[in-house]
């Protein structure tokens, strides 16, 4: 039984920052055709411009013969032969991000016997131990497409993370004690295992109840987004390393999972509205967050920036979460007029192998770090949140 997969995935509302010179008609493996502009090659998909500037992702292998080997072979512009495109360094911030069309999933193998089933969207493979019903699978399927859109779509070169065998795996247990006897934290809705690039969830954290066909969708209850485990298998292994892990690893994580979601649609808050609440609590006290209040007691930047995970994950992990995406939504938007110069620069840093001290050079804008205290208080005291550094 399959899912029949969408012919594309609908990147809306990125603008594109090229011309269309390059225009064309493209062919795919069913032999319709379509207009686009070639924009790059992302491991093995092939994203293009659509006339307006959206832009849209499908799978390498659903291209024709002979446009396939345009690509790979040939080579094509903005990109080497058969060699994807690093980086999305300097694209514009994403105003929205939605999945249109059917969800992208099969099933790979069911075996009841063994307790193993394996089902597949366009970039998951979800090994589970209990069969999962059709509208289940396109129910969670999307919120996981979706995400990798989302993470993938920001000009934070994302592009890579923890995949294994072309596909980011995702363990689903109908039984919780079988979640936390693989070694997950008790009372957590899902993590992440860096050393294996697994996320593991319950299926209950996916808004799944048991019945005769297996686990389906109860519609009575809502969805538990797991977008912040997500994101940490979809980030960069160069992302975490000292310097970064802790502070913007998590601020990452949070930012997205603070995003207003909707099925298959993300709607980023670049204003800082919906980040302010998800951390303050104030004018949201009943919806999911940190609820940190609205005056912000923080220790130095520099050492909170420093601070070795075991501390920051520890028992202050919620303020430290919840400051960590300050911070982050202040380096993607409030800083330089919102064009992430600094950020961009301390990722490039880290791709390049700098960690400590020296990774967070290009954060501090050529001055120091009481000076960025400074800059990050104002910031945000214009935006209904107030942070004492040195507290």
């Amino acid at each position: 039984m399959t899912i029949p997969l969408p012919a594309l995935l609908i990147l809306a509302g990125l603008l594109m920052a090229t011309t269309r010179s390059s225009a064309r008609t493209w062919t795919n493996a069913q032999g319709r055709t379509f207009e686009a502009e070639f924009v790059r090659l992302n491991g093995a998909e092939v994203i293009f411009s659509l006339d307006g500037g959206k832009l849209f992702a499908m799978p390498l292998k659903d291209l024709s013969v002979a446009d396939h080997a345009k690509l790979t072979i040939t080579g094509a512009p903005h990109a080497s032969a058969g060699v994807p495109v690093a980086g999305n360094f300097g694209y514009p911030w994403p105003r929205d991000v939605r999945t249109t069309g059917p969800s992208a999933c099969k099933v790979i193998s069911e075996d009841p016997k063994a307790k193993r089933f394996i089902y597949e969207s366009a970039g998951y493979r979800f090994i589970c131990d209990a069969r999962v019903t059709d509208d289940a699978l396109r129910n969670f399927s999307v919120m996981f497409e979706t995400t990798k859109a989302y993470a993938q779509a920001l000009p934070l070169s994302l592009q890579s993370g923890h995949e294994r065998g072309g596909k980011f795996e995702i363990l689903l247990f109908a039984d919780p004690a079988d979640y936390i006897r693989s070694g997950a934290p008790p009372g957590s809705a899902g993590c992440f295992v860096p050393a294996r690039g697994l996320v593991l969830v319950p299926m209950e954290s996916l808004g799944l109840k048991k019945g005769g066909t297996g686990f389906s969708l109860d519609i009575k209850r809502k969805n538990t987004v797991l977008v912040h485990e997500l994101v940490h298998q979809l980030t960069p292994k160069a992302y975490y390393a000292a310097g970064a892990m802790g502070w913007f690893s998590e601020g990452l994580a949070e930012y997205m999972a603070a995003t207003p979601y909707s099925w298959g649609y993300f709607a980023p808050d670049s204003r800082g509205i919906e980040v302010r609440k998800y951390v303050t609590g104030v004018g949201a006290e009943t919806l999911p967050g940190r609820h940190l209040g609205a005056v912000i007691k923080a220790p130095r930047l520099r050492d909170f920036m420093l601070m070795g995970y075991g501390e920051f994950a520890g028992a202050n992990a919620n303020f430290n979460y919840g400051l960590g995406l300050l911070l982050t939504h202040y380096f993607f938007h409030m800083e330089g007029g919102g064009k992430a110069s600094r950020i961009t620069n301390f990722l490039k840093g880290l791709q390049a192998g700098q960690s400590g001290e020296a990774a967070l050079a290009p954060l501090l804008g050529g001055s120091n770090f009481e000076r960025l205290e400074s800059e990050i208080t104002a910031a945000w005291a214009r935006n209904g949140a107030d942070i004492h550094f040195g507290q």
